[in-house]
């Protein structure tokens, strides 16, 4: 079995239940309770792992702080892939994706990402046109990310995606949100009328578990959770520990 497996969208709806998507802020000194051991004890079927940079242009500043945090401890591609491949084994090789930003990915990044045994690829600025056959060469899954206004080469890449899709559920950049919009219904449908097959995961400020309920109620096939998860490592094992099986629970029905 290759990493990418877990990551097809056959395995992600084995299951039988919503998909919990969660991220984890990898090398962040200041996030030492986020580890891979511990998302898949709580029920997480993918770990979406950010990999620091400088820029993280979508996201708000909870990630972009803990990013910052990361590449000031010396966290560089190299290091990233090290310390995943050392995560994902201890936790015993789950379904993982490497969530970073880099517009022309070469040959040289793609072999790092593909060493960490991270199954899937996230580049929400690279070129949906052209990452999906460059991940392919690697042996990743490419994760398309689609803005909350989807532009008609991202609903392209959605359409060919064998792993699961990211849909932005709101516009602007990732943080903790009051509420999911009512209008992400109709997103979801009318992607799903465009012909996309794979499973729809809605993100940017998806939080809690009332969240994470309403999201399924809406018409997504799973969630992906972010800053909520970055603020609880900061509070510590605890803390993480509870969002994590809160969120689990409420997506199956408890």
């Amino acid at each position: 079995m290759t990493a990418a497996d877990p990551m097809r969208a056959a395995s992600l709806r084995a299951a039988g239940r919503p998909v919990l998507i969660c991220y984890l802020p990898l090398g962040d000194p200041a996030c030492a309770a986020a580890t891979a051991e511990r998302y898949v004890r709580c029920g997480v079927d993918v770990v979406e792992c950010g990999i620091p940079v400088r820029e993280a242009t979508l996201d708000g500043p909870t990630i972009s702080d803990s990013m910052r945090r990361a590449v000031e401890s010396g966290v560089d591609t190299r290091r990233a892939s090290e310390l995943l491949a050392g995560q994902l084994e201890a936790a015993g090789g789950p379904a993982a994706v490497w969530m970073s930003y880099r517009r022309d990915p070469d040959d040289a990044y793609l072999s790092a990402v593909a060493a960490s045994g991270a199954g899937g690829l996230l580049l929400p600025d690279a070129d949906p046109e052209r990452i999906p056959a460059r991940a392919a060469a690697h042996g990743l899954l490419d994760i398309p990310f689609l803005d909350h206004d989807p532009s008609p080469a991202q609903v392209r890449q959605a359409v060919g995606a064998q792993s699961y899709v990211m849909v932005a559920a709101a516009a602007g950049v990732t943080g903790m949100r009051p509420e999911v919009g009512a209008d992400n219904e109709e997103l979801l449908a009318r992607l799903r009328a465009e012909g996309v097959t794979a499973p729809l995961a809605l993100g940017f400020g998806i939080s809690t578990p009332e969240h994470a309920r309403r999201a399924v109620e809406l018409g997504a096939d799973g969630v992906i959770v972010g800053s909520a998860c970055v603020a609880a490592a900061l509070r510590g094992e605890r803390e993480l520990t509870g969002l994590l099986d809160s969120l689990r629970g409420a997506l199956d029905g408890h």
